[in-house]
């Protein structure tokens, strides 16, 4: 018989994650605010050393909660693809067995360039499909919120890839200026794509505890 209780885990241990993915973003943003704060106005003009002490230190501050945020993301990652895996796999055992993708190549596409902008999005609403029709009941989660959820993912991930590709020259103050300016419009977008990959995950659980007989 089927079991739940490991996508419960799963989605719990998920939603700390995120929880804390996002409190690091919140952190980087306003540690890129008071950057921007102690550096704004002064283009031109030799920095005090007060706001040259605080203007390091918010970068700092930044640097350290990018590293923070790679690694939540890893976790993240490896948590949600384990889902993925474990939940692709039991939903071959359904009465209409799932049929998109087997499990291994429901987590491989994620890694194959080109592939992984289309393929994991089909695995994941195949998989809310296959739920349904085997509860017999509505679906889980709307293609509104997945074509959300999954556009905002494609469009915080090339936002992120642009900044981390960026010449910005650190040696100027318009240079840290527009670099804290990008930072904090990349991770309001990465705000908006985990919120919606949130509600996107505890959907799922609740699509694959639909499945189980009660």
């Amino acid at each position: 018989m089927a079991d739940n209780s490991l996508f419960e885990k799963l989605g719990r241990w998920l939603q700390k994650l995120l929880a804390l993915y996002v409190a690091v973003l919140g952190i980087e943003i306003m540690a890129a605010v008071v950057a921007i704060a102690a550096l704004a106005g002064t283009a031109g003009t030799e920095l005090s050393s007060g706001r040259l002490q605080l203007a390091g230190f918010s970068l700092m501050a930044m640097a350290y909660s990018a590293y923070a945020e790679v690694g939540a993301f890893v976790l993240i990652a490896i948590l949600f693809l384990r889902f993925l895996y474990k939940a692709v796999q039991q939903a071959k055992g359904f009465a209409t067995p799932y049929a998109y993708a087997s499990a291994g190549w429901a987590v491989g596409y994620w890694f194959i360039p080109v592939v992984n902008l289309y393929r994991p999005f089909e695995v994941v609403k195949q998989l809310f499909k296959a739920c349904t029709q085997q509860a017999g009941g509505k679906p889980a989660a709307g293609e509104q919120l997945l074509s959300a959820w999954w556009a905002m993912f494609l469009v915080s991930n090339l936002a992120g890839w642009m900044l981390a590709n960026s010449n910005n020259d650190f040696s100027t103050t318009a240079g840290v200026l527009t670099y804290a300016e990008y930072s904090i419009g990349c991770n309001l977008l990465l705000m908006i794509a985990t919120f919606l990959f949130w509600l996107v995950n505890k959907r799922l659980v609740t699509a694959m505890g639909s499945t189980v007989p009660r």
